[in-house]
């Protein structure tokens, strides 16, 4: 058996698909509506928008591709990640995208001072952090004053399609609610949800993107990961083995064998995939 997914068929992508939503993306009259909802302002012009834009962090290290990148006039940089399904380290994940945007800038010749705000959105089909909250803003402040700002430029923001309810005092509009719920799988009912519906529906209709669809084959390095816990999970449901052999066999630690049999244990019913990227969550 593969360790890869067979590719989901081009009539049945959704906008929380990567390929989909880099594609509605990577127009500015989508992008621009949804970065003023977020932080409720007008922006007067995006002036960059790069789908699925690459960053080298150097040589022999990792790069990352982001999904949407993008800069606004006031020389904002903003990127905007889909999560689709549960991946492990989401803070660690954070931290990586931040340092390669960071170091992207300062390898163009920027200072330090030159350092641009910038915003990193994830929106992901799952709640995070159990709150049930419909976003989840973060800063970089003092651990012993929370009114202490450090004053980095920066911000976090995860969008959770999963919420149902608001932070008391920390409001969203219902417009963001209306588009999670659009990417949760409901019927849109506001202007923007109807605008990306729309856009999903277009793309669909081309026989280019159909095409272009069908032609990629990019494996990130986080499906090769939950590839390989896939492999684990499998081998250790099958395997007569006594522990500390199959550890040896698979090159395992032995938390990760604990973890996958807990997780089979509490969850009979999960095939190999919901096995490995609980674990993959487990061990952030």
């Amino acid at each position: 058996m593969s360790n890869t997914k067979e590719k989901k068929p081009f009539d049945q992508l959704t906008i929380t698909d990567n390929y989909m939503f880099q594609a509605v993306m990577k127009d500015p009259k989508h992008v621009k509506p949804l970065l003023e909802m977020i932080f409720n302002k007008k922006i007067k012009k995006i002036v960059i928008v790069e789908p699925e834009k690459t960053v080298e962090t150097g040589y022999k290290t990792r790069g990352i591709r982001m999904d949407v990148y993008v800069e606004d006039d006031e020389d904002t940089v903003y990127d905007v990640e889909m999560q689709a399904f549960k991946k492990p380290y989401l803070g660690r994940r954070f931290r990586y995208y931040q340092s390669a945007i960071d170091v992207d800038i300062v390898n163009k010749g920027e200072g330090f001072g030159k350092l641009k705000k910038s915003y990193i959105i994830f929106i992901t089909t799952y709640d995070p952090y159990g709150k049930g909250w419909y976003m989840y803003p973060f800063e970089t402040i003092c651990s012993w004053d929370s009114e202490l700002k450090m004053n980095d430029a920066t911000m976090r923001i995860v969008l959770n399609t999963k919420g149902t309810k608001d932070k008391e005092g920390h409001e969203v509009s219902e417009e963001i609610k209306q588009m999670l719920a659009y990417m949760d799988g409901k019927a849109p009912e506001s202007e923007y949800a109807r605008l990306l519906d729309e856009a999903v529906k277009e793309i669909k209709q081309s026989e280019e993107r159909r095409t272009e669809y069908m032609s990629v084959n990019i494996v990130s390095a986080e499906d090769k990961e939950l590839g390989e816990y896939r492999a684990y999970v499998r081998s250790i449901r099958n395997s007569t083995y006594p522990d500390d052999v199959i550890v040896d066999i698979l090159r395992i630690k032995g938390e990760t064998l604990k973890s996958v049999r807990n997780v089979i244990s509490e969850h009979p019913d999960w095939d190999d995939e919901e096995v490995a990227e609980e674990v993959l969550s487990r061990e952030e």
